[in-house]
């Protein structure tokens, strides 16, 4: 791909109303991509048993404008991404359109060997910053890459001329059930965590269900008590206006106090039901009459379903905002339709929906797609092709984060053939967890033979850091913190065997109870080489027992194919 942009690319960049309808155009191309990429697993893909493949058309459509927004407007090469699980099929379109994705490869959707229904760092390779197909568990661990982030740059391991980039989340709002982001955010908070984006696609949806309608009201509290931005986009552009008319108040107010089920099933039922419900309850307002008399019912149903988070406009307005505003970490809720565009937009049974032959012929129709030219990178938009082409090709995204890419690489760590018994008295008995401890520690005395070791050496644990005898090491090498926090204890003279200062050059990041957190923070840093470029060795100590209470965040770490060692042993 050509990585200079021509004089038209550079003025749509410096043109707004230039620039948003090149997002606007690409939004329709990632819609109909994701939703022919399901369609030709499932219809068009020779089958032999004929069973369902699926692909979660509906979730994809819903953030749509969200990935948009982000991938074509405002991530540059240093940031990292963990995508929604079930937004898979944009994901690949994503990279299709930035040519980092073959064409072939689209027709192979959740076929062996073919690409990924939820991203994998593993199988889809170098684009997947981060796997997301445990539900959940990516979006935690955005908030101990930021962390890992911190821990390189703060002890200048980093690759040289490496900026610090953002983590950014697409989480699915029924993700917020999960109880191992709120052990997340509550540890993130001990660490203060920055450079973290979350964008929660708030349709309103999850598998089975409508979404309560109390619930984020209670979520936001939680954020902003946590110390983050809490950033809320529920309406667009459109609906924006037509709340600044005469009267347009009762609208909004009407919206805000529609239940998310009633809500949801009128997005289904169209304009003419959207009409009849308005007409019920305001149509005695002259202000209401006035706005959506002139509509047709298919305005109408645009209108009433112009929220934040289709809104390009009101997208990269509110991300660039944050851009400006520092690296706090911050919630965008953006308010969405599941199924959006599609022919079951809103209905609640629509989370495994496809659609039929049929209707997709209409759809077809309606995005402008020869038959023939399905997989046409520019097919059915009014854009000239170069032109689309370059505007990607200028992209912050599209440039490359180092020569290798996105995963990056780092050289090995010297390791001494042998290393130099403990310290101890002669025949002295040692349990093997203590003789783990005292081996440490002899590392972490730092000598000449095991100095380089020992810089890159990490250790973590979930509150059991003593009792497993990683004490004599945390002496040496202290604990990890963004700010230098004195060890009162020390400073007061007070005997203690533990001299736990805090720095930003401590080796030891200490940990609440909470094991799914553990087993995310190795993770995170097992990808250091990847991610910053910086070869870590983390290390992690865990009562035995206690492995099963974070093993599915253990399974996904390594999933991720990161690198580290975990030692467990009998409680003391």
């Amino acid at each position: 791909m050509n990585a200079t942009p021509d004089r038209r690319a550079l003025r749509a960049a410096e043109d707004p109303a230039r620039r948003l309808r090149l997002l606007r155009a690409l939004e329709k191309k990632l819609l109909w991509l994701s939703a022919w990429t399901i369609h030709n697993a499932n219809h068009i893909r020779p089958n032999r048993d004929g069973l369902k493949v699926g692909g979660h058309r509906a979730s994809s459509a819903s953030v749509a404008a969200i990935m948009t927004a982000l991938y074509f407007d405002i991530l540059r090469p240093q940031d990292r991404v963990a995508v929604k699980p079930h937004a898979g099929p944009v994901f690949h379109a994503v990279n299709y359109l930035l040519g980092r994705q073959e064409r072939e490869k689209l027709t192979t959707l959740r076929q062996f060997g073919g690409i990924q229904p939820y991203p994998s760092r593993v199988k889809d390779g170098a684009e997947v910053d981060f796997s997301t197909g445990s539900v959940g568990l990516g979006v935690a661990l955005t908030s101990f890459a930021a962390l890992v982030q911190d821990y390189v740059h703060l002890h200048g391991l980093a690759r040289e001329g490496m900026p610090q980039g953002r983590h950014v989340a697409i989480v699915g709002d029924a993700e917020l059930d999960e109880g191992n982001i709120y052990e997340a955010l509550l540890e993130g908070w001990k660490h203060d965590i920055r450079d973290v984006w979350w964008v929660i696609d708030y349709n309103r949806q999850s598998l089975d269900s409508v979404v309560p309608d109390r619930l984020f009201g209670r979520i936001e509290g939680l954020f902003r008590d946590m110390g983050w931005n809490v950033v809320t986009l529920k309406y667009g552009r459109k609906l924006e206006a037509a709340f600044a008319r005469e009267d347009g108040e009762h609208l909004r107010r009407w919206i805000d106090d529609c239940p998310n089920s009633l809500y949801s099933a009128l997005t289904f039922q169209g304009g003419a039901a959207r009409r009849a419900a308005l007409l019920a309850e305001l149509g005695r307002i002259d202000g209401i009459r006035a706005i959506i008399d002139p509509l047709t019912d298919e305005e109408l149903g645009a209108l009433m379903t112009n929220l934040g988070g289709h809104d390009i406009e009101t997208l990269t307005e509110a991300f660039r905002a944050q851009e400006a505003a520092g690296d706090q970490p911050t919630c965008f809720i953006a308010y969405t339709v599941k199924g959006m565009g599609l022919p079951f937009a809103g209905h609640k049974d629509n989370h495994a929906g496809l659609m039929t032959r049929e209707q997709m012929e209409v759809f077809r129709a309606e995005m402008g797609i020869r038959p023939g030219h399905e997989w046409d990178r520019f097919e059915g938009l009014d854009i000239p092709e170069d032109e689309l082409a370059d505007f990607l090709a200028g992209l912050p995204f599209a440039q490359k984060l180092t020569p290798e890419g996105r995963c990056l690489s780092a050289s090995e760590v010297p390791v001494p053939a042998t290393l130099s018994p403990p310290r101890l008295p002669p025949n002295r008995m040692l349990s093997t967890q203590a003789g783990f401890g005292e081996m440490l520690a002899e590392i972490g005395r730092g000598g000449r033979e095991t100095q380089a070791m020992a810089s890159r050496i990490v250790t973590t644990s979930p509150d059991v850091t003593v009792s497993t005898s990683l004490g004599p090491w945390v002496n040496r090498r202290g604990i990890f913190d963004r700010h230098l926090k004195n060890d009162v204890f020390r400073d007061a003279k007070l005997a203690s065997a533990q001299r736990w200062g805090m720095s930003p050059k401590g080796q030891h990041v200490e940990l609440g109870i909470a094991e799914q957190n553990l087993f995310l923070v190795l993770g995170a840093l097992g990808l250091a080489d990847r991610m910053h470029g910086a070869r870590l060795l983390p290390v992690g100590t865990v009562y035995d027992p206690f492995v099963n209470r974070g093993l599915d965040a253990l399974i996904y770490a390594c999933y991720q194919d990161a690198r580290f060692l975990l030692v467990s042993t009998p409680p003391a």
